[in-house]
């Protein structure tokens, strides 16, 4: 028998911490954890939050914080707010009340910066209660890399950006499709 085996086999491990308890004690801190990086990805799409480590399916990831407000108190703020900090605003149901985390305040956390892609998520938002208070925080939905943006659906379909990238899709595939249509004319015309 090896005893160095032995020793390790003996030594207690370490257990995982559970992703909601995770979550608990990052937002009870009002922190975000380590192993993300900001960076700008232009001027349409702005700030992004990219992974610095792997993490895991199933991970926590960040809190989408902010100030947590009634609907009445949302429908007041749309109207206070300039367009750009309205998409800041996310919206949830706890218990039958309609409530709103407001982020639009730049408070250096990351949830705020996190975008939309509704084709290929990598993180959902779920409700996290903490102290009896809720908290949205993002979870990974598959394994992340270092160096990939941290993403999830927003849901709704009719954000701005979405229709932009619509748009320009449609126009590229108009372009490729009347680049292959002119392509093809040329080859007629050489016959």
């Amino acid at each position: 028998m090896n005893p160095l085996l032995d020793m390790a086999s003996a030594r207690p491990r370490r257990a995982k911490i559970k992703p909601r308890e995770e979550a608990a004690h990052f937002t009870s801190l009002c922190k975000d954890k380590d192993g993300f990086d900001v960076k700008f990805i232009n001027s349409f799409k702005g700030r992004g939050v990219f992974s610095c480590r792997p993490f895991q399916n199933g991970d926590f990831l960040i809190e989408y914080r902010g100030e947590v407000i009634t609907k009445s108190e949302r429908e007041h703020q749309q109207q206070v707010y300039h367009c750009a900090l309205k998409v800041f605003m996310f919206d949830f149901r706890i218990n039958g009340q309609e409530l709103c985390v407001d982020a639009a305040k730049e408070d250096n956390s990351l949830g705020r910066l996190v975008n939309d892609d509704h084709v290929n998520p990598n993180c959902k938002m779920k409700l996290n209660k903490v102290d009896g208070k809720p908290h949205l925080c993002l979870f990974a939905l598959k394994d992340i890399s270092p160096g990939e943006e941290i993403a999830y659906d927003y849901s709704d379909s009719d954000w701005p950006w979405r229709c932009k990238i619509s748009t320009e899709a449609e126009t590229l595939h108009e372009e490729a499709a009347m680049a292959s249509e002119s392509h093809y004319d040329d080859i007629q015309q050489v016959s």
